[in-house]
């Protein structure tokens, strides 16, 4: 009898262990998110969509306990401010922000609902935060700063006949600003030469480009959201001076550019989302730093290397993917 006891217990404990089971891996409560993207690109894109990626994998379901705002300003500054004004007045729990500029103007809207950079390469200097380690306010995120060291240690191991690299970079965007004035002392201290040139909107960019083919043999660009949507032109320009161009993404490379130690966009987003998620959780932004891609890609194009004549060396062809073949 008291064996029939025990197991009767047994069961019934067993039956409220997998309850209290069934009730941990329920759907998460709703959550209310806003997304503001600067303009219409694929590597912007691709963020995005690396953000759903990320809340569906945590059980969000959109249109049942998951309501997205998103918005874009199709790269309007003005339209840009208002979106931000709106975004706000609808008090989500989460506002992503994907570009430095989407940031600093959601930064001026509100100081209380949390922002969640992604794609912003230099917080710090876009005073976002004061310090990487020090998110005391109501913004946090992940930076996109490329692994530039191994982006030109690699481009030096073709051993191309170039003296001098071109560098570009938008005015308004901080964050191509800082990378570029890294990339510079990387490359000096690899003994290439530098030129560095800006432009103030994409119309800047076919004269700004051709001047820079003209004096030198390879060309940087940073992420720079301006470069990126107008990438193609660049692109003409550097084909037909039968030049490199070396990116910080992978998109570019996609386009045409030669290769790239990149980081992956849709990785940038799902690292977002999860941090965001951890201040649903109920972790204070303070104790959450500013984090940095967890993951890098190398790509280059296997077309560009053919066309400007180039061996790759067999370790390089190994770990490099071609995006030509996608």
């Amino acid at each position: 009898m008291k064996k029939v006891v025990k197991f009767v217990a047994l069961f019934f404990a067993l039956i409220l262990i997998a309850g209290q089971g069934l009730v941990a891996h329920a759907a998460p409560a709703k959550l209310k998110v806003a997304i503001v993207q600067l303009v219409t690109h694929p590597s912007l894109d691709e963020i995005t969509s690396g953000i759903k990626e990320s809340l569906a994998s945590h059980g969000y379901k959109e249109g049942d306990n998951l309501e997205i705002d998103f918005q874009n300003a199709e790269g309007d500054m003005n339209l840009l401010h208002n979106i931000s004004e709106e975004v706000v007045a609808k008090e989500p729990d989460l506002i992503f922000a994907i570009t430095t500029p989407v940031a600093q103007s959601l930064q001026q809207a509100t100081n209380k609902i949390p922002i969640v950079l992604a794609g912003i390469t230099d917080p710090v200097s876009a005073k976002l935060v004061t310090a990487l380690d020090k998110t005391d306010a109501n913004i946090t995120g992940v930076s996109d700063f490329a692994p530039l060291e191994d982006l030109f240690k690699q481009f030096k191991s073709l051993d191309l006949d170039v003296k001098t690299i071109g560098m570009m970079y938008t005015t308004s965007e901080d964050n191509a600003k800082a990378e570029v004035e890294k990339a510079k002392a990387i490359a000096e201290k690899l003994g290439y030469k530098v030129e560095v040139k800006t432009i103030d909107s994409t119309n800047d960019m076919a004269l700004v480009a051709e001047e820079l083919a003209s004096k030198s043999q390879a060309i940087f660009i940073p992420t720079d959201n301006t470069i990126a949507s107008s990438i193609s032109t660049l692109l003409d320009v550097t084909d037909k001076a039968k030049i490199p161009v070396l990116p910080t993404y992978e998109k570019a490379v996609k386009e045409g550019a030669l290769l790239s130690v990149a980081i992956s966009q849709t990785n940038i987003g799902k690292q977002s989302a999860d941090l965001g998620l951890k201040i649903i959780d109920g972790t204070k932004i303070s104790d959450l730093p500013i984090e940095f891609a967890k993951e890098t890609v190398k790509v280059y194009n296997g077309q560009t290397v053919e066309k400007l004549g180039i061996k790759l060396p067999s370790d390089l062809s190994s770990q490099f993917k071609d995006l030509s073949k996608e």
